[in-house]
């Protein structure tokens, strides 16, 4: 039995799709041991002598988390933000899309800070024996349309590159990818069994050298066999016919159809798992999330759905949208199209949707919960939250001075490197209840200043006050299904509000002037490799350079091009001049003739 459970509290009658619900992950412990979770007001836990009920209602989201820490939060910030817990485990970072080489039934390529490498079932098993947490996410053979980049030509390109109308995935490959997700998903629901799922790979990978090494040895004996019968003169011939025999064995293992080449191991194997007991320790403690895959093709993404949904296990559906490409609205209409398809009874993670409209969107579609890649985006910018749900703007509503309106003008957030809140010894946000703002603890001017001087203290406090902010526009959200108002004050946030700008890698000048400083500083130290600050502007720097060194290229091609024309030109000119003084020699030759 799972231990994870779905509960649907109340469904909005004006948006049948919006739901409000829990999710419940029950951990039952010994009788010596103790329960140490905190309770919270927002996702409360219940305790009884066996079990340990940790809630999270949705729609809500899970906290976006690098290598198991949330970023700049420390542990003693980190808990004041009243949250219980469930740990989630997956191998991506969905916070941005990241282009990865292609996947393979053996594994899937995953970033890390070593680079790019491969994690097959295996270990990713290793991984959810030693750690087990609550809930781990299965593995996605995912394909994008977003690689299709052209390189930077130009500096109005932003040097990130210019994307091109995207061809799209064939029907083939994404077959492939739908199909090839959905063995990953039976081979893990059967491991978190006790079964050993990789045994028949394992057995059928075996038997694969087995046949090489068998025909390698034969194809090799009678090469040598025929170079012995053979002068000295065509040991060369005799090499390469060997050379020409391993390719072949080669192809023919490849191509060989194994299903019934071992099977009597393979049916052995089988009938000991199904009348025998299981031959590991099962996990049943962890519940498994289903990735839905489909790219952009409608009819992939509904058989991706379904045939997840006819899983017996999954506890959940994870929805991709970061590797959509198209409008906003065209990745809405493939998410509707994933969710519809998926039963009501069990959550939903949706990756990419980041800003709060888009959060809005989705959960008129049905979505349940999202990460909180959104806060850690303006963190990362310098920026804090002054957005509200369901409540007027308290950015509205206070009074302040021009040049405070001036600022407001996105009221969605304020940016903390703008030298205008240098000198407003005021809160983040008036009547914010977090860390960062309660009390008049800090104030933009110190934030402003502690951002300047490069003070680790600043993305904390940012950090602290955007994760409240956020949590309590989910908690508003909340509220306006079971008030059945969510359609009035979406509308009103989006009125209010607008939309997020599109985030971009250009950074504030404050923010690359001081990155330069510290890169300066770094290379009179010798350590500008460890500075990851300083990186971002050497990244900066060695793009510009990179565009520079494309014009001098250009200029380079475009000079030779007019010396060639010259040079062909000017052979023109000779070859007329000298047929010219030829054919002047042949009629003065004729002339002397006649005379003669």
């Amino acid at each position: 039995m799972s231990p994870l459970t779905f509960n649907i509290i109340r469904q909005s009658t004006q948006l049948p799709a919006a739901r409000r619900g829990t999710v419940v992950m029950a951990t039952h412990a010994s009788s010596s041991s103790s329960s140490s979770s905190s309770t919270s007001d927002k996702e409360p836990v219940e305790s009884t002598s066996n079990c340990t009920k940790r809630v999270i209602e949705t729609p809500g989201c899970f906290m976006y988390s690098v290598k198991g820490s949330v970023p700049h939060l420390t542990p003693d910030t980190l808990r004041l933000q009243g949250l219980d817990f469930i740990l989630l485990c997956d191998i991506r970072d969905w916070s941005h899309y990241t282009k990865l080489p292609p996947n393979s039934d053996r594994y899937i390529s995953m970033m890390t800070h070593q680079g790019v490498r491969q994690l097959t079932l295996e270990e990713y098993f290793k991984i959810v024996r030693a750690y087990e947490p609550d809930i781990i996410a299965t593995f996605a053979d995912s394909i994008s349309d977003l690689d299709q980049l052209h390189p930077p030509l130009s500096v109005n390109d932003g040097g990130g590159g210019q994307l091109v109308e995207p061809a799209g995935h064939g029907l083939k490959r994404v077959r492939k990818s739908v199909d090839r997700s959905l063995k990953w998903l039976d081979l893990i629901l059967r491991e978190r069994q006790g079964f050993d799922a990789m045994a028949e790979d394992r057995m059928l990978e075996e038997f694969k050298k087995k046949i090489k090494k068998e025909k390698d040895q034969s194809t090799t004996t009678s090469n040598i066999s025929s170079s012995n019968s053979s002068n000295v003169g065509i040991v060369a011939g005799s090499n390469d016919r060997l050379q020409n025999g391993v390719d072949q064995v080669m192809q023919e293992t490849k191509n060989l159809n194994l299903e019934g080449a071992s099977t009597l191991e393979i049916k052995q194997l089988q009938q000991q798992q199904q009348e025998g007991k299981p031959t590991k320790r099962p996990w049943m403690n962890v519940s498994v999330f289903a990735h839905v895959v489909g790219a952009q093709l409608e009819q992939e993404r509904i058989r991706s759905a379904q045939e997840t949904a006819n899983r017996q296990g999954v506890d959940g559906f994870i929805i991709d949208t970061l590797t959509l490409s198209g409008s906003k609205e065209q990745v809405l209409s493939l998410l509707k199209v994933s969710i519809d398809h998926l039963p009501a009874e069990k959550p939903r993670l949706v990756y990419g949707m980041q800003t709060p409209e888009d959060v809005l969107k989705s959960v008129a579609l049905g979505a349940d919960l999202f990460d909180t890649s959104y806060p850690f985006q303006l963190t990362e910018d310098g920026k804090a939250s002054m957005f509200s749900f369901g409540t007027p703007s308290i950015t509205t509503t206070t009074t302040s001075s021009s040049t405070d309106n001036k600022t407001s003008m996105n009221k969605r957030w304020i940016n903390l490197w703008d030298d205008e809140h240098s000198d407003k010894f005021i809160p983040l946000l008036e009547g914010c209840e977090c860390y960062s703002c309660k009390g008049g603890r800090h104030t933009r001017a110190y934030l402003n200043h502690l951002l300047k001087a490069h003070e680790m203290l600043a993305t904390v406090l940012l950090m602290s006050h955007n994760m409240h902010q956020y949590s309590e526009f989910f908690a508003n959200v909340r509220q306006s299904i079971q008030d059945n108002t969510f359609e009035q004050h979406s509308a009103l946030f989006v009125q209010t509000f607008g939309t997020e700008p599109e985030r971009t890698s250009q950074i504030h000048v404050a923010q690359a002037e001081v990155e330069a400083a510290l890169a300066r500083r770094s290379r009179l130290n010798g350590d500008s490799d460890d500075d990851v600050h300083g990186a971002k502007s050497t990244t900066i720097a060695a793009q510009e350079k990179k565009l520079q060194k494309e014009k001098m290229r250009e200029a380079r091609r475009a000079k030779h091009k007019e010396e060639g024309l010259k040079k062909r030109i000017n052979k023109k000119e000779m070859t007329s001049e000298k047929s010219q003084e030829e054919l002047k020699e042949h009629e003065a030759l004729e002339e002397s003739g006649e005379k003669l």
